[in-house]
C-alpha cells in the first residue's frame, strides 16, 4: 500500500498501522480524484487497498 501511494504525485508522509488496518498521509493535490486512483491500484492487483474507505480530517 505504502509503495503505491508513494508513486502518486502530491502524496507524502505515508504512515500505515497494520494492526488497525489504517493508512494516513498528506495530500497536497486537492484536485486529485483519490478514490479513482486507489481503485486503479486495486484493479492493478493491490489487494491491500480492496474495500478501502476514505476518511478525511
Amino acid at each position: 500500500m505504502r509503495s503505491d501511494l508513494a508513486k502518486v504525485d502530491g502524496i507524502s508522509e505515508v504512515h500505515t498501522d497494520i494492526k488497525k488496518r489504517t493508512c494516513q498521509f498528506q495530500l497536497a493535490n486537492k484536485d486529485l480524484d483519490l478514490k479513482a486512483k486507489l481503485d486503479e491500484f486495486v484493479t492493478q492487483g493491490n489487494e491491500h487497498l480492496k474495500n478501502f474507505e476514505i476518511i478525511t480530517q
